[in-house]
């Protein structure tokens, strides 16, 4: 068997396959990479401050993106649900729900804005207490449908707990309470 027979990595490679796969799995205090972002990031790895994200620092411009985008993505996915919905039970014309679906598409790809180090599963958890609040609103504005005191609680709690979750001092990406 010759060096090119080999499988793994040869010894001019190893440096670099072994720091490679330090990022890939994790490596000491580094932590694994999903496979979606692997696909997306494979030739590039991420840098120190990227691979582990400390705390957010809250700015007044960073707050104010933040809600933007929440705001955004709710206006996007309650329009598009509302163009669909206008189309199949309203019997809109097809062109709703074209529109609506491609709105809806939009919607998927605006929280993919938020900070970086911030994951998924917290960005679309804070966003449902953004979408309540937003889904009476739409009703309210566009359809008349007033929402009542249990509605108006239920959305204030609803948007108190999402900016506890949001807002919450943190040490590190997707880290438990220090405490």
């Amino acid at each position: 068997m010759t060096p090119g027979d080999r499988e793994g990595p040869q010894p001019e490679q190893a440096e670099e396959h072994e720091g490679l796969m330090a990022w890939h799995e994790g490596g000491e205090g580094v932590p694994a990479k999903q496979p979606a972002d692997m696909l997306l990031h494979q030739d590039t790895p991420p840098s120190e401050g990227h691979a582990l994200a400390e705390g957010i620092v809250w700015t007044f411009p960073l707050i104010c993106k933040t809600i933007g985008l929440f705001l955004v993505a709710g206006l996007a996915e309650i329009g598009g649900g509302w163009l669909v919905w206008q189309c199949l039970r309203e019997k809109k014309p097809w062109y709703f729900f074209v529109t609506g679906s491609v709105v809806l598409v939009l919607y998927g790809i605006i929280p993919t804005f938020q900070p970086e180090g911030v994951g998924f599963a917290r960005v679309y958890a804070v966003y449902g207490g953004v979408f309540i609040l937003l889904s009476y609103g739409w009703g309210w504005i566009l359809d008349g449908s007033r929402p009542d005191l249990g509605d108006a609680v239920g959305s204030i709690v609803a948007v108190l707990g999402v900016a506890l979750a949001w807002f919450w001092p943190r040490t590190g990406n997707n880290s438990e309470d220090p405490a």
